[in-house]
């Protein structure tokens, strides 16, 4: 095999933050993965001070509390923390109020033997986004909004009663006390991370599919926003990146609350990179100008969703296989490119790569089989692997 130049990992430290809104951004996360929170994990001091800059931010922005709640917090247990929740009401008044829920969560690893893991793009980045999202939101016309920073998602609470997004559904607040109140649910994860150039203007989102009228917002935008170049709207099936070999469908973020209760509902990320969970997830590793360009992108889903005055329709089954090919056809051939390929690609997960490009170029988008979605699953884990530095991407 020849050897052309080898792929490097974007260093995010060379991408300009130019904007006033990218600047607000890095100030949030700057502060939320600053030494002195020291990971924000459940119940420590820096977790109730994350808590209050969210509850301080909701109020500088104008967001109410809830009446049932006698505050901006939901509190999970005394030893865990608190919610945050902040409400924007609907310009017209409805007998039973109608809601689009907008989360991310806010807790991390916290510290360990002295080493601190400070969480800037798990998941300040998303958090920022939520907060700024809420500064440039006016009121909807058919729908309130709910701007909810959850508590307890990192392990061990993740997939318990104890994860603040379950807490949340399992106690609803009596303002929105039943799940069909909510017209929707955009949940964000990873917002800020980059590592691969083919990647640097992506956000991915799964879960729409599984609800026709909001899908249908998502690719209209999506497709306005790139049009632009402002975005890259990218969907995807929550399938590609749930299923898991030997595990099956494993959950691993705010949205399955939501799924589980049948909620409409959307999840965002912009992908593990290999600073995932580790002490060198920092405030300057994170890509400001595309998180800025997401909230815009986040103002016009918003106006769009308040368009729709019925219910959105739920099938927690419903795949959209070409859009999902062709979504990850041009990745998967860029990766089992030796030029392009993503950066610590082994040979031999190269060579499998190759093979995968080959089957998605002659793959039939509109009759696949189960044999097909279950490659496809297995390319896009091989690629999250690669892309998170996780060393098993060549056994996938």
């Amino acid at each position: 095999m020849p050897s052309p130049p080898t792929s490097e990992p974007v260093d995010p430290r060379t991408l300009p933050i130019s904007s006033d809104l990218a600047k607000r951004l890095s100030s949030h996360v700057a502060y939320l993965a600053s030494p002195d929170l020291r990971g924000r994990r459940p119940g420590t001091p820096g977790n109730q001070q994350a808590a209050q800059y969210i509850r301080d931010f909701f109020v500088h922005v104008g967001l109410e509390p809830l009446g049932s709640l006698g505050g901006y917090t939901q509190s999970i247990s005394p030893t865990i923390g608190d919610n945050l929740i902040g409400v924007r009401r609907a310009r017209t008044p409805h007998a039973r109020e109608r809601w689009v829920l907008v989360g991310a969560h806010y807790d991390h690893l916290g510290a360990t033997d002295g080493t601190i893991y400070p969480g800037a793009d798990d998941n300040a980045s998303a958090v920022a986004i939520l907060l700024e999202t809420a500064c440039v939101m006016a009121p909807l016309c058919r729908y309130s909004l709910a701007f909810v920073a959850f508590n307890a998602e990192e392990p061990p609470f993740i997939r318990t009663p104890l994860m603040g997004s379950q807490y949340f559904v399992d106690h609803l607040p009596a303002e929105m006390s039943s799940p069909d109140q909510f017209q929707a649910v955009l949940i964000m994860d990873l917002m800020g991370g980059v590592h691969w150039v083919p990647l640097c203007q992506t956000v991915f989102v799964a879960g729409a599919e599984q609800s026709p009228p909001l899908y249908r917002h998502v690719k209209h935008l999506a497709t306005v926003h790139e049009a632009r170049s402002l975005l890259s709207i990218r969907p995807i099936g929550m399938h590609v990146i749930e299923q898991i070999p030997l595990l099956g469908r494993t959950p691993f973020s705010d949205y399955d609350a939501f799924r589980n209760a049948a909620i409409p509902y959307a999840f965002f990320s912009s992908g593990r990179t290999p600073r995932y969970h580790q002490p060198t997830d920092l405030p300057d590793t994170i890509y400001y100008e595309r998180m800025a360009a997401t909230v815009w992108w986040f103002h016009d889903l918003l106006h769009s969703i308040d368009q729709d005055d019925l219910p959105y329709t739920f099938d927690p089954h419903r795949i959209e296989f070409a859009d999902e090919l062709a979504t990850f056809r041009p990745l998967i051939a860029q990766a089992a490119n030796w030029d392009t390929r993503i950066p610590g690609t082994s040979y031999v997960s190269w060579l499998k790569l190759r093979q995968d490009a080959q089957w998605a170029a002659r793959v039939n988008p509109s009759h696949p089989t189960q044999q097909d979605i279950t490659r496809l699953e297995r390319a896009s884990l091989r690629m999250q692997c690669l892309l998170a530095d996780i060393p098993v991407a060549f056994l996938l």
